[in-house]
């Protein structure tokens, strides 16, 4: 995902994702924050379709694979759907046909990234009917999905769902994936098995990164647990040491 107003910046970081081989590239439109608004991207360019557009077929002109766009419904509560179908009925004349959709407004003043996750209200049927608008295009679902459960209820219903601090709280909910979506057993990764990947995974790259930033996707699996605190600070302190061996023994314990 990238952010940007500016095609030119955008065809570049579209060259640089196919050098490195990633299927899509996704422009984000929906982030509601002070520094995003500063640099002229995220959810204030809803207010320029036009420019939305044209980023959009720059990139698609320049990159051999899927390019999509993240948007949200509208802004500051002051919008209807007419706004959000005319937003876009005229980014998807770049041809994208894949949008993902947070199903709130994003409130430009008043309220942090925080609070825009889940202050403003939900609005899903804004995606029901804009898919029935737009039968062509595929419109993916995200906001407010707590569990694979409900993911896997809007998948009946929409064109699939993008989740993610479900999984940033709780990545091991993804051991359910492949039962609850495709129901299939044989496959299931067990917590130890995973545990050991990653850390195979950190040993490798511990030389050349933060080992706080190589840890942190799986400090969340300490949230909501009786005695989490006090585990994650004997955690950091093994952390400030170094001691790989020992952390990967205590995340296995657990």
């Amino acid at each position: 995902q990238v952010g940007g107003s500016d095609y030119k910046d955008l065809v570049k970081c579209a060259k640089i994702a196919e050098n490195y081989n990633y299927n899509e590239i996704n422009l984000n439109v929906g982030c509601p924050s002070k520094t995003v608004q500063k640099g002229s991207f995220g959810a204030c360019l809803m207010k320029e379709k036009h420019v939305v557009k044209d980023c959009l077929k720059a990139m698609l002109d320049n990159y051999n694979k899927e390019v999509t766009m993240k948007c949200r419904i509208g802004l500051d509560n002051k919008t209807s759907y007419d706004f959000f179908k005319d937003f876009i009925d005229s980014t998807i004349q770049s041809g994208i046909k894949i949008v993902y959709v947070h199903a709130r407004d994003a409130m430009l003043v008043g309220l942090n990234p925080k609070e825009n996750r889940t202050i403003p209200p939900l609005k899903y049927e804004f995606v029901s009917q804009i898919k029935k608008d737009f039968p062509n295009i595929q419109f993916i679902i995200n906001g407010g999905i707590n569990s694979l459960d409900q993911a896997y209820e809007l998948c009946n219903e929409y064109d699939g769902v993008m989740v993610g601090r479900l999984i940033q709280s709780n990545p091991f909910c993804l051991l359910n994936v492949d039962q609850i979506f495709f129901d299939q057993y044989k496959n299931k990764q067990e917590y130890k098995s995973v545990i050991l990947e990653y850390f195979n995974y950190i040993k490798q790259k511990i030389d050349q990164d933060s080992i706080y930033r190589l840890l942190s996707p799986l400090l969340y699996i300490f949230f909501g647990i009786p005695y989490g605190k006090k585990f994650k600070a004997n955690i950091h302190e093994k952390m400030k040491n170094y001691e790989i061996d020992k952390l990967e023994t205590m995340f296995l314990q657990f």
